[in-house]
């Protein structure tokens, strides 16, 4: 019983994977990770369920804490993107190698007694599971545990105030959503159950999670696939780099600029000739000599159309100038 339970719980958790990769749109790379390690996590239970000796077991354990190690802190991440709490980026690489360095500690199990002092395969019923002595390096991964729970808390409950405006009635529910999950794993720990309810748990708040996710990328540019497509194919788009090195652009820019076809990629404008150098060359230059928002705008007539542009700076997570953006627009003059 308990390992169909097991089974229908990874089936339910590839399922939800299968659709965001499937058919959901604007789904965050944190956002399938989730996803991704919630179904590792829940084979790793049904091939616990299934374990006839040791090495199967541990094995099967090993796979059990791709949930325990790496869901609570893509959780906080998702919880974060949620509400525009920026991570930087040399953290959030951080926090993903220290979360991988004690997984490679996981594979220990059995070899070493960094992570288990000692081990043994239990069968009792139908339910299988490890008798064992936790070692040094469990405890920093129970810690890590107990950390993201709380900055899961400290965040969704306001304390940290992010820029993503939220129903009350979504950011209450995602409070309660991770109170629960949290309760449900301090309490399997203190009563010492056999049976792991957390893979049940788990999938739970990942489906209640994806209803508040679901509306934020359906009512965001980032989510809204078919609107943004929409743009691409109504405005030009035209990138550089730093130093001024053309870097591509999409179909509408070449239709305005045939120009754009014949030159080489991460090669400096072509000295003369052509449209673009005839209407954006200068203000490109005089955007990026000034950097004044007053520059980053403007328009040229063009034939019977009148172009809009608009320039900006391309940064990246850290702030920092990776090159330009021009955006093109026309407006057809009425006869």
């Amino acid at each position: 019983m308990l390992t169909v339970a097991y089974m229908i719980s990874f089936l339910v958790a590839m399922t939800i994977l299968l659709f965001m990769i499937t058919y959901g749109e604007g789904y965050s790379i944190n956002q399938v990770l989730l996803a991704v390690v919630i179904v590792i996590g829940n084979g790793g239970y049904f091939a616990l369920s299934v374990s006839e000796n040791l090495q199967q077991a541990i094995l099967a354990t090993q796979l059990t804490y791709t949930i325990g190690l790496f869901a609570p802190m893509i959780l906080f991440v998702n919880i974060t993107e949620i509400y525009k709490v920026r991570i930087p980026g040399w953290l959030l690489c951080l926090m993903y190698a220290f979360q991988f360095g004690l997984f490679l500690c996981v594979a220990s199990i059995g070899k070493m007694d960094i992570w288990y002092r000692s081990v043994e395969y239990c069968r009792m019923g139908d339910v299988v599971y490890l008798n064992k002595e936790y070692g040094p390096l469990h405890t920093v991964y129970m810690v890590t545990i107990y950390v993201y729970f709380l900055l899961l808390i400290v965040c969704s409950a306001g304390v940290i105030k992010g820029k993503r405006k939220i129903s009350s009635q979504d950011a209450t529910a995602i409070f309660f959503l991770e109170f629960f999950t949290i309760a449900v794993y301090v309490a399997e720990r203190l009563v010492g159950f056999r049976i792991e309810l957390f893979p049940f748990v788990i999938n739970f708040c990942e489906i209640l999670l994806m209803i508040p996710i679901s509306k934020l990328n359906t009512y965001s540019l980032t989510g809204n696939n078919e609107l943004v497509k929409n743009r691409l194919e109504n405005e030009g788009y035209i990138f550089f780099d730093r130093k001024l090195r053309f870097m591509g652009g999409n179909h509408k820019a070449f239709e305005i600029f045939p120009e754009l076809q014949e030159w080489d990629l991460e090669r400096k404008i072509p000295g003369s000739g052509g449209r673009f150098n005839t209407y954006l060359r200068q203000p490109l230059y005089k955007f990026i000599e000034d950097q004044d928002e007053s520059h980053s705008i403007g328009s040229f007539t063009m034939k019977d159309v009148r172009m809009n542009y608009r320039m900006g700076v391309i940064r990246n997570r850290s702030g920092l100038n990776q090159g330009y953006i021009i955006e093109i627009d026309e407006v057809r003059i009425s006869d």
